[in-house]
């Protein structure tokens, strides 16, 4: 005979444990270790040239996956708090595939020469980070105390004025490595070529 007390038992054993080891089996089973990556970053290293204080300087860092695993980017560390990632976390870069690291620098509060690190925390091969830097020079905009009309007048020029257009920002002017300016290398393979066609 069937008692209430063995329906009850049936009830509970299909309504609350079946649903409850199926997930206890899902979280075990699921759990994929996360291997290394092999990555190589362009230009980690960086010379900005000079910023006027006040501008907010965007970086972008390219990153390139090089191995069969992904990348999984779970934290971002920098020497100063005026450096503001612009990316949610964890950043995930796909096996074969390149992703960027978007990082904002406000200049407000800093003034001379500058130079500040950044530290991505992830599953990159032999080490646990990778370390990045750029330095720049913040050059005050005036040496004279400005009123609010000029510090209007500023703003609204600022954005989108002929000058702007032509010139473009100082934090546009882009950056140059340790191997060299880039531009200079430019002027150096002209200036040969110009040298092969004179003779």
């Amino acid at each position: 005979m069937f008692s209430l007390f063995d329906l009850m038992k049936t009830t509970i054993r299909n309504y609350f444990l079946l649903p409850l080891s199926a997930a206890l089996f899902c979280f075990v089973s699921c759990d994929k270790e996360l291997r290394p990556a092999a990555v190589e970053i362009v230009d980690p290293v960086r010379h900005y040239y000079p910023v006027v204080q006040g501008e907010l300087m965007p970086i972008t860092y390219e990153i390139e996956n090089t191995s069969d695993e992904p990348l999984v980017i779970q934290e971002i560390q920098t020497t100063c708090g005026c450096i503001i990632p612009g990316d949610d976390l964890p950043i995930v870069v796909l096996p074969k595939k390149t992703g960027k690291i978007h990082l904002t620098y406000n200049t407000t509060k800093n003034t001379g020469a500058v130079d500040h690190y950044i530290w991505l925390y992830g599953n990159f091969t032999d080490s646990n980070y990778r370390e990045l830097n750029f330095d720049t020079n913040v050059v005050p905009p005036a040496d004279y105390t400005r009123d609010y009309e000029q510090l209007y007048h500023e703003h609204t020029t600022r954005s989108g004025s002929l000058r702007d257009f032509i010139d473009g920002f100082s934090y546009e002017k882009g950056y140059y490595t340790n191997e060299g300016d880039p531009r200079a290398i430019e002027r150096q393979k002209t200036q040969r070529k110009a040298d092969e066609l004179a003779f």
